[in-house]
């Protein structure tokens, strides 16, 4: 029986972490901003993301799931109101890096005021089938409630619908559509007591 126990992330945990994220992103979209970015450099960039503090990806923004001791997912979230000052790190880094790039990840405003954001979560394909990406969930939500959040909030791509599921199993419900590098999002809710 495999044992998974929740906790805060680590900045150590950085590697694994932006591996897990950047399972959930439309990494071709983002691969696309500049010809000179590679899977290589931008999961490079998305560690020291996690590992940075004040960014939306930061490990002190994120839970982490361990199978057996082994870090087999994770899920990162903040309050809705920070995302723009969270994103904007990133935003400029990115600018540094790649001066005539398309930037338009900071086109998008993913969450709102008022709202705790689930931005990302992943979980390692072998580990899946586990409770992993529930138990992450159970831990944000939990987290969120407990910093006065009273709704929280994601978007997952109308193309997953596996994912949907889950997420109408935990409590969300649809409230909108959200436009996300192109591709149709659908924005859920649940309300946190």
């Amino acid at each position: 029986m495999t044992r998974v126990t929740v906790r805060h992330a680590r900045r150590e945990d950085a590697p694994t972490v932006a591996r897990l994220f950047m399972m959930a992103w439309p990494l071709d979209s983002f691969l696309a901003m500049s010809p000179e970015l590679t899977e290589e450099s931008f999961a490079e960039m998305v560690r020291e993301y996690v590992a940075a503090d004040g960014t939306l990806y930061s490990y002190a923004n994120t839970f982490v799931a361990e199978a057996d001791g082994v870090v087999a997912g994770a899920i990162c979230g903040y309050d809705g109101a920070r995302c723009r000052e969270l994103k904007r790190p990133i935003l400029e880094d990115f600018a540094r890096r790649f001066p005539d790039a398309n930037n338009s990840f900071g086109d998008y405003d993913e969450t709102e005021a008022g709202e705790f954001y689930l931005d990302s979560i992943g979980v390692d394909p072998s580990m899946r089938s586990l409770g992993i990406g529930s138990k992450l969930f159970e831990a944000m939500l939990g987290y969120a409630a407990e910093n006065g959040f009273t709704r929280a909030g994601l978007l997952v791509d109308v193309d997953n619908p596996k994912a949907e599921a889950l997420y109408f199993r935990l409590g969300f419900r649809q409230c909108g559509f959200k436009d996300f590098f192109g591709h149709q999002m659908k924005h859920l809710q649940i309300e946190l007591s």
